[in-house]
């Protein structure tokens, strides 16, 4: 039985066809997917960042009032550390446990 060239040549690309279309609609999708992962991502350090703003804002307005008394706590939840004292504002702390008051 004789086949063709035309035939070996069709089979030849219906094979190649079916199994690169598959594969190229899969890598297209999950780059589709990915780049709505990253879009909702995005959006979401977007609101983060405009509720943290808010916040400095607030804390801003209320420090200006004169509102803010007692220790101060920083967004961690720590309150803030004084200096000890001999160091000024431009020389650094001696020792390396300038923390405890070395």
């Amino acid at each position: 039985m004789d086949i063709s060239w035309q035939t070996t040549l069709a089979l030849a690309c219906a094979a190649v066809t079916a199994a690169v279309l598959p594969g190229t609609l899969g890598y297209a999708t999950a780059r589709l997917e990915a780049a709505d992962l990253q879009r909702q991502e995005v959006a979401r350090l977007r609101a983060e960042l405009q509720a943290a703003r808010r916040t400095v804002q607030q804390v801003a307005a209320t420090c200006e009032a004169g509102g803010a008394e007692g220790p101060q706590v920083s967004s961690r939840g720590e309150e803030a550390r004084e200096r000890p004292r001999g160091a000024g504002a431009g020389e650094r702390p001696r020792g390396w446990l300038w923390w405890y008051g070395e």
